[in-house]
């Protein structure tokens, strides 16, 4: 498969941004094409990584995965407002200079935090078709009561509305929805999302830096070989509840335990104040990924921390993954989804969240249990790690999910000539979609006699879309030889097309020259037609919205430039028309004129140069409105 990401965060940022990079990687490891899109790297300092330099547009090469990146304010505050800025940046940016990344994919998965990266996603399957897989990491709009960014819960309350809209028509839009915290599934359903949409994918740990294999730093930190080690790594904001592990330390007299809290964010400094008199508390900043395996290494049991909020009870923190990866016993303090791992996994301690009493005890009892204990605890948790968490086992029904959606979504791409058994299909179609027309006015039957006169002509030029039953979902048929081909068609089918009209003829005898202009219609041209005329083309409802009236007309287009002749030619209506018109002029139609029937119809005639080498562009999909010609 040709697979898109679309992400915000990407590598050589840390932590949970770097996991969509493991993703990737994962995936190009097992055959894929593999293109991201995402923005520079700024997380989580709102510095931009050493190495890179914010621009429009910028493309690199990554461990065999293309990767564009586009512009961002870099911005990692308690700001709301800076923050906002940096979501919205991104999504805007990707959006107006991202797209062409995109080009030629069979799926994209979108990690949907922040859910501005819906601009980008909306826009590509407008334009092009492409089935959406929707990652659902953090839960929004619930997740901005927990950030802790200055006026987020003010905004929430405002906008929650607007948001929970916004992320309904993602998830509308969307083949299917992942969710990487089994209590987000219920959640999901109540907010109306089909069951069979949602698939619950944990996150896998970054194996690479998150092992086994790491070498001990107790001498480094002047850790005596008796000592209990604790470590808390990653964020230090609100949403992680740590001073309840600072104050928890305090009620300890144990002198064999030692803290070390290795990151930063909005609650460091906060939390360094409160540490400051316990010197078995230990602050050592944020440390690169490369120190990750050692530091793990070194600790007997790590810390996992959530605020006490309903959100808490479906959040799974990425941490966990990583301690478990390296063979760690866990203390968390936490409710619901990631307390119920680790006592499943019996890989440490789960408490309530922001009970000191409670961390407190549980600190004594992994001081009592010693090193071995916790030892035989992270050994367990590595085995459930390896059955649950594993990379191996999260890609393999990521893999599923990705290829599932293509077979959903890649009916637009079962094309073909046109058949015998499409007839009844065509002329029912043809007049679902052109309601009121005159062609449709004459029957089925009429349009039976027209379309079986594309069976077996040479100069016919015809393609149809079908789905997995042979259903037609879309035809757009046309004659490289216009010319002669509704002469020959007139003469070969002028009994069944008499026979046909004969009720409309009867009725309004007076539109009997139209109707004899309707079987000979060459795009209304005066004289010859020095090329292809596309006839027809069209999308049945069921096939709306994937792309299919662009596969239809690039492939037409194909067969036309096939037949050697140097131009194609077409004509609409030229009023209340703009989505089709825009439509052909975005796959590079140029307009030649505009004209009226006998009729009084307006109309527009567009033409397509077949002998250049031209590219059809992708700037608008098939979700248009078809028009009879």
């Amino acid at each position: 498969m040709k697979i898109g990401i679309l992400t915000q965060w990407y590598d050589p940022e840390p932590g949970p941004a770097a996991l969509p990079g493991v993703l990737a990687r994962e995936l190009v490891r097992r055959g894929h094409e593999v293109t991201v899109l995402t923005g520079f790297p700024n997380y989580p300092t709102g510095k931009i990584a050493d190495g890179y330099k914010v621009s429009a547009k910028s493309r690199e090469k990554l461990d065999g995965v293309d990767v564009t990146r586009t512009f961002l304010l870099p911005q990692h505050g308690r700001s709301g407002i800076g923050r906002i800025a940096n979501y919205l940046s991104f999504g805007m940016s990707a959006a107006l200079f991202g797209r062409s990344a995109f080009r030629d994919i069979d799926v994209l998965w979108v990690n949907y935090s922040p859910i501005t990266v819906a601009i980008p996603m909306w826009l590509q399957k407008l334009t092009r078709g492409t089935p959406i897989v929707c990652e659902v990491a953090d839960l929004w709009p619930d997740t901005m009561l927990v950030s802790g960014l200055s006026g987020s819960q003010k905004v929430a309350s405002v906008a929650g509305p607007i948001l929970k809209a916004w992320t309904n028509a993602m998830y509308r839009s969307s083949e299917s929805i992942v969710h990487i915290a089994k209590g987000v599934g219920s959640i999901l359903v109540a907010r109306k999302v089909p069951a069979s949409k949602i698939h619950y994918v944990p996150k896998p740990a970054d194996e690479v830096h998150f092992n086994t294999e790491g070498s001990q730093l107790r001498t480094e930190f002047d850790i005596t070989d008796d000592q209990i080690v604790i470590l808390y790594a990653g964020s230090m904001g609100t949403a992680q509840g740590l001073d309840s592990l600072i104050a928890a330390m305090g009620q300890i007299d144990s002198r064999n335990i030692r803290l070390i809290m290795a990151g930063s964010g909005t609650e460091e400094e906060s939390l360094r104040r409160q540490a400051s008199v316990d010197g078995r508390i230990q602050f050592i900043g944020r440390q690169p990924m490369e120190q990750m395996t050692d530091l793990l290494a070194t600790a007997d049991i790590a810390y996992v921390g959530l605020a006490d909020h309903p959100l808490s009870h479906v959040t799974m923190p990425s941490k966990t993954q990583s301690i478990l990866a390296s063979g760690k016993a866990v203390l968390v303090a936490a409710s619901g989804d990631v307390a119920d791992v680790i006592e499943e996994a019996k890989a440490g301690f789960a408490v309530k969240p922001g009970d000191t009493v409670a961390i407190a005890h549980a600190l004594e009892q992994a001081t009592a249990i010693g090193r071995d204990g916790l030892a035989a605890q992270g050994l367990a948790g590595r085995k459930y790690y390896e059955q649950t968490f594993s990379l191996s086992a999260t890609t393999d029904a990521i893999e599923q999910i990705l290829l599932d959606a293509c077979k959903k979504d890649k009916i637009s791409k079962a094309l073909g000539p046109i058949r015998p058994e499409d007839i009844d299909q065509l002329a029912a179609l043809h007049r679902q979609a052109f309601p009121g027309y005159f062609l449709s006015r004459l029957g089925d039957s009429f349009l039976r006699q027209f379309y079986r006169g594309f069976l077996g002509d040479p100069s016919a030029l015809t393609c149809v879309a079908r789905d997995n039953s042979g259903n037609v979902l879309g035809a757009a048929v046309g004659s490289a030889d216009p010319n002669g081909f509704f002469g020959r068609l007139l003469r070969r089918r002028w009994l069944g097309f008499a026979l046909a009209s004969l009720r409309h003829a009867l009725s309004a005898p007076n539109e009997m020259p139209r109707l004899f202009r309707a079987v000979t219609y060459r795009g209304d041209s005066s004289g010859p037609i020095p090329g292809a005329l596309l006839s027809s083309i069209f999308v049945a409802p069921a096939g709306q919205g994937k792309g299919i009236g662009k596969d239809l007309l690039d492939a037409w287009v194909r067969e036309a430039r096939a037949s050697k002749v140097p131009k194609a030619y077409l004509s609409t209506d030229s009023e209340e028309n703009d989505q089709v018109r825009h439509f052909y002029e975005s796959n590079d139609w140029s307009l030649d004129r505009m004209y009226s029937t006998r009729e009084g119809r307006s109309m527009a005639q567009y033409s397509y140069e077949l002998s250049a080498d031209v590219q059809l562009s992708d700037k608008f999909g098939s979700k248009i409105p078809e028009t009879e010609q």
